[in-house]
């Protein structure tokens, strides 16, 4: 059996062959957790490397996910006896540059996938069995440049000695491409901005860095952001390298008259002054909404984003985004970086990982006349017909704003419903149902009382919290965690023909109710509101993906639900108006206002009084506002009404913006439409 010095030597060969041809690799440890960490600790000694694991292996402590941003390494090992964040794995792997390893300990295979199960239970999840690790078992040790080394066995065969030397250009021709538009975009016509796309690895920040050096030798004042400033760091090192004469401070660089800054995205909002230039790096990693506002603000703007295996997908965002700026900047323009700098195109661990991971699947949309066909699929099925995961793990990472490696193996994993919809033998929608509750009364009233805290139990979790009442935790449900439709058939009934598919199975399950949370969004509450769904909770916090603040909703199945669901949706509307300053002073007004117009009226007869004694000019504004908030609620108001009322928008700020000729004309308006909404 080889030993220690065995493979040192066989480490050092490995990275000088894997760097003769510009390749990386993946080395499977598959033995016992003590037998893959001492051979870990005998490749950690070389080079420079991160570690993903539970605790320090050769004196090294593992990294946590800002240390792998900008950094280039030797090798990854990863301990995956332990149940790990798959979306660190990939955030990691791109790191690895030309001659790197990717090292995985793990347990044998016919036993990795039940120790997989195991270290989830213990984490929480729910789980019999890993699926995900089951497909992983069979695809990985086949994949072009893994190499398995199980315990007791020989070492691996050798990848062949390429016929040349792989050199990287750099900058890439991509990047110097990249550098002009950046520049055109800076100098020439307002109102066009640019948007650069790049797979991991590909050079994008450092374009950005470069592109800001030219800029600042013009003495221009350029911003640059991302959702955290270590993003943005390959940028700063880059510009600095093209102008090492420059001033560094921490968050910014000066040459002469020019100078670079990063700005975190809320002080972009607050910011009197414009650059000449402002840089969006990981835009995919900032709201919509947020980037929709700086596109209005900023008449020059470059937006970067990444397509393919930073956290996961860009490309929902990307679409999404895309649909954005041709309805506000319709002369944008684009570039994107194809070539890797890091590793040699032909590189097969990244081929690798998309292809293990589905990270460029892609949707086969054809039309057809074909009927509707809804059918509920499990796992297994999806496993055995790798096509089919293809197209649904493919939609879905299409139609949401960000979807990573961690929601792949979740599709597989976790205990829920997986219902598809097709025409002929096209994926024109799916629809992800988790179970919640079902939990005995001890484990219910543990997680009432804050006690206990599993996972995946979402909304019910949250009302038997918010109420003090464990019945929701007692009842089985199911909720929807994602829902997607093809483009091509979005307004056509597909979303519908899952959900009502899903709630025939749910009643049949004796399911107590659904529920769904999403990015409260105009155009998502007004689809969850035609599907009789309606809003319990708003969250107080924004997502990290969507930037938006997340809404639950629910929708009744088993007998009292509806009245209990109708109480609730009442103290959370009452709710709302009284706290909204408070938690949501960030919600963009045509949210609140979608949502609001699908909340039960509260106004009574006293306020319908209010509101009319206010119109006929026997009350001000600052008496009547508590009643006219109020009648608000399950009305679709106009959006300066609620700017004032719920946002407190100065009177003049306002008129400005409405073109209006001061506090009187506000006035008058606010009262013609709460009276013709009112019938007043």
């Amino acid at each position: 059996m080889p030993g220690a010095a065995d493979f040192q030597r066989y480490c050092q060969q490995l990275a000088s062959t894997l760097r003769a041809a510009g390749h990386r690799a993946c080395l499977l440890l598959c033995g016992e957790e003590s037998w893959g960490v001492a051979m870990a600790e005998v490749l950690m000694s070389q080079g420079d490397g991160l570690l993903l694991a539970p605790e320090a292996i050769a004196g090294q402590r593992p990294a946590s996910k800002p240390e792998s941003l900008g950094i280039e390494s030797d090798w990854l090992v990863i301990n995956a006896h332990h149940y790990q964040s798959l979306n660190q794995w990939l955030a990691a792997a791109g790191t690895l540059r030309a001659g790197g390893l990717l090292v995985l300990l793990c347990p044998p295979m016919n036993n990795w996938p039940a120790d997989y199960a195991a270290s989830m239970r213990h984490q929480g999840f729910d789980v019999d069995d890993s699926a995900f690790i089951r497909r992983l078992c069979r695809e990985w040790p086949t994949a072009s440049n893994t190499l398995l080394w199980c315990q007791k066995a020989p070492l691996p065969d050798m990848p062949p000695t390429p016929e040349a030397c792989w050199q990287a250009a750099l900058p890439s021709e991509g990047q110097c491409r990249t550098v002009q538009a950046i520049c055109r975009a800076a100098k020439g016509r307002a109102g066009r901005p640019l948007l650069i796309r790049a797979d991991r690895g590909r050079g994008k920040t450092a374009a950005l860095g470069l592109a800001a050096a030219e800029l600042l030798r013009d003495q221009r004042r350029i911003v640059i952001t991302a959702a955290r400033p270590g993003m943005i760091e390959t940028a700063f090192r880059h510009a600095q390298s093209a102008l090492p004469d420059a001033r560094r401070e921490k968050h910014a660089l000066s040459w002469r008259e020019g100078r670079l800054e990063y700005l975190p995205p809320a002080e972009l909002l607050s910011r009197s002054q414009t650059p000449d230039l402002l840089l969006v790096d990981e835009a995919a990693h900032l709201s919509l909404s947020l980037l929709d506002t700086l596109l209005q603000r900023y008449p020059r703007l470059v937006f970067a984003s990444t397509v393919h295996g930073y956290e996961g997908s860009g490309r929902g965002f990307d679409i999404r985004f895309r649909r954005c700026l041709d309805r506000r900047r319709p002369h944008w323009r684009r570039e994107y970086l194809r070539s890797p700098l890091r590793w040699a195109e032909d590189d097969p661990l990244e081929a690798g990982i998309n292809r293990l991971f589905l990270l460029d699947a892609d949707v086969a949309m054809a039309q057809s006349s074909d009927p509707l066909v809804v059918n509920l699929v499990d796992p297994d099925t999806l496993i055995r017909e790798p096509s089919l995961l293809r197209q649904v793990h493919g939609l879905l990472l299409d139609a949401h704003y960000q979807t990573t490696p961690q929601d792949l193996q979740f599709l597989l994993d976790l205990p829920g419903r997986i219902w598809v919809a097709r025409r002929g033998e096209n994926i024109v929608g799916v629809c992800q149902a988790f179970v919640e509750g079902g939990f005995d009364k001890t484990l219910a009233e543990a997680t009432c009382a804050g006690r206990r805290r599993p996972r995946g139990h979402l909304l019910a979790q949250t009302l038997a919290v918010q109420t003090g009442n464990p019945k929701y935790l007692l009842s089985p449900s199911l909720r929807v965690n994602r829902i997607a439709v093809v483009d091509g058939e979005r307004r056509a009934g597909v979303a519908s023909a899952l959900l009502a598919a899903l709630s025939r199975q749910a009643n049949e399950e004796g399911m107590a109710f659904l529920s769904s949370s999403f990015a409260c969004e105009p155009d998502v509450v007004a689809f969850w509101h035609s599907a009789g769904f309606i809003p319990l909770h708003l969250g107080s916090r924004r997502d990290a993906a969507s930037g938006s603040y997340s809404l639950m909703v629910a929708l009744a199945l088993g007998e009292g639900w509806r009245e209990d669901f109708v109480l609730q949706q009442q103290r959370f509307a009452q709710s709302l108006l009284t706290s909204f300053r408070l938690i949501y002073p960030e919600m963009p007004p045509e949210a609140l206002q979608a949502l609001l117009s699908v909340l039960p009226a509260l106004s009574d007869s006293d306020d319908l009084r209010q509101l009319q004694r206010y119109a006929a000019g026997q009350l001000s504004f600052e008496m009547a506002a508590p009643s006219l908030k109020r009648c608000c609620a399950g009305r679709l108001v106009s959006a300066l009404c609620i700017e004032r009322l719920f946002y407190e928008e100065d009177w003049s700020a306002l008129a400005r913006r409405y073109r209006l000729d001061g506090r009187g004309a506000i006035e008058t308006e606010i009262k013609s439409t709460l009276s013709a909404l009112i019938d007043v």
